[in-house]
């Protein structure tokens, strides 16, 4: 096995290093494209948005961008790569009782299906404000003028999930409908960053430059600074090439390092709910578990929190979470969630009421809720709290022991299980008042079996 690892030249490998950022001390910043492009910024941003979102296109990046854009909105869609998928822009609403047309629709689904299985709803504002009940008239919306091979519309309510964006300045005002959610043209250059400053020179050196732009331009629009600039861009290429060689030894070690990483996905995966079976009265309790082929979707929670109330394909469902991801282990961290699902119908649809189940989630959350909660949380020691909007509700990061990477996740699987849902910890009972009273008022019903409390520990 030793012959397999790369050998690494260390001198030539910190001269490459030196020369690549020494670029950074000496960079100059000219315009961006879209300074000299006519036609208004949001049309621009539109256009390019809508390009480097469709994997289909010749930018190079494939599913790359589509994914990172997912992330950032907290919408998962399983094995894009396997899925049709269609992006239009300037999209009508069909009918003649309802004007209005969205910036962009993405659809995606089976190719082999009569109509798209889930699809994102895009609002952009730059400079404008929204128009008057603009919003309201999307939400309401049941049939789109969106083709999808030899149908020429999408239907609302055939969609499985459907997340409707409104994607603003940071200083902007919120959308008035509130199914829409807010995200910031900052929050999405970040997320584009993250997801491929370690893989640029993957793809073509055209898009790279093109796509740089893109970001520096939304840098912009956000009054960010930008660390990177076209010029830049091609002298770091120009290292590339000149010690090619060197970095594809790096990539080697890297590909090893990933497919060890993806090793201890796979072990973590299979091997955690028997770990905790071991110590805790999983069944007994009440609770359950739910293993997914995607490692960020790794379930604990009481099998009452898991409802039906409109015996339809999508259930309510409220868990904790952790994720043996590839980059959280990297980083060494366990991440343990309480999260309330964001993209369910079943979730954000008003159903009778003037609030969907998620809104009136939160603001109960926030309101008379929210000193039960808070206690509950500072016993904790919670990282981050997002009570005001359904998804990552509560947030704690638990380190891990890089020489017992294995190990120590198990360990502190164990710590976080015991602190969140063990039987010393409040937060399982005021949660479960929370989603009872919630569940009553939209639903007009009791939810279905009982809540035993919190988990126990085995003898």
């Amino acid at each position: 096995m030793a012959d397999d690892h790369p050998q690494l030249e260390r001198e030539e490998l910190e001269k490459f290093v030196q020369q690549y950022m020494e670029l950074d001390r000496r960079t100059q910043r000219p315009q961006g494209i879209y300074s000299i492009l006519s036609a208004s910024r949001e049309k621009k941003y539109q256009d390019t948005l809508q390009y480097f979102l469709d994997p289909r296109k010749s930018h190079g990046f494939r599913y790359t961008l589509l994914s990172q854009f997912f992330d950032c909105i907290d919408f998962y869609e399983f094995n894009l790569s396997g899925q049709h998928i269609e992006v239009e822009d300037e999209v009508w609403i069909a009918g003649d009782e309802v004007e209005g047309r969205i910036d962009l629709i993405i659809a995606g689904g089976s190719a082999l299906g009569d109509h798209p299985r889930w699809a994102v709803f895009l609002e952009l504002k730059v400079g404008a404000e929204e128009g008057t009940e603009q919003t309201r008239k999307y939400a309401e919306a049941d049939t789109w003028d969106f083709s999808w091979f030899d149908a020429d519309s999408i239907e609302v309510e055939k969609l499985e999930s459907a997340k409707y964006v409104y994607l603003k300045r940071e200083t902007a005002d919120s959308p008035t409908e509130a199914i829409f959610e807010a995200v910031s043209w900052a929050d999405l250059a970040e997320s584009f960053e993250a997801g491929t400053q370690a893989s640029l020179f993957e793809y073509p050196n055209r898009s790279v430059i093109q796509f740089t732009d893109f970001i520096q331009s939304l840098k912009e629009t956000e009054g960010m600074d930008s660390a990177i600039d076209e010029e830049e861009l091609n002298e770091r290429l120009n290292v590339y090439f000149k010690h090619s060689d060197l970095i594809q030894q790096v990539e080697q070690a890297n590909s090893q390092f990933e497919s060890d990483f993806d090793d201890v996905t796979s072990y973590l995966q299979d091997n955690w709910v028997d770990k905790l079976v071991s110590k805790y009265n999983i069944e007994k309790s009440g609770w359950t578990t739910s293993v997914s082929n995607n490692p960020e979707y790794q379930k604990l929670f009481p099998a009452y929190w898991d409802q039906d109330p409109l015996n339809s394909s999508s259930t309510i469902q409220f868990f904790y979470r952790h994720s043996p991801t590839t980059e959280l282990l990297r980083n060494q961290t366990l991440r343990f969630r309480l999260r309330l699902p964001p993209a369910r119908n079943v979730h954000t649809e008003t159903q009778g009421g003037e609030h969907s189940f998620n809104t009136l989630f939160a603001e109960k959350c926030t309101s008379e809720y929210n000193d039960r909660i808070h206690d509950a949380l500072t016993e904790i020691g919670v990282d981050d709290t997002r009570l005001g909007s359904a998804s990552a509700l509560v947030v704690k990061d638990y380190p891990l022991d890089p020489n017992n990477l294995v190990g120590s996740y198990f360990d502190q699987l164990d710590t976080a299980v015991s602190e969140f849902c063990g039987p010393h910890s409040e937060l399982p009972i005021v949660m479960n008042d929370v989603f009872e009273d919630v569940y009553q008022y939209v639903f007009d019903q009791d939810p279905t079996g009982e809540f035993l409390g919190c988990l126990s520990k085995r003898e």
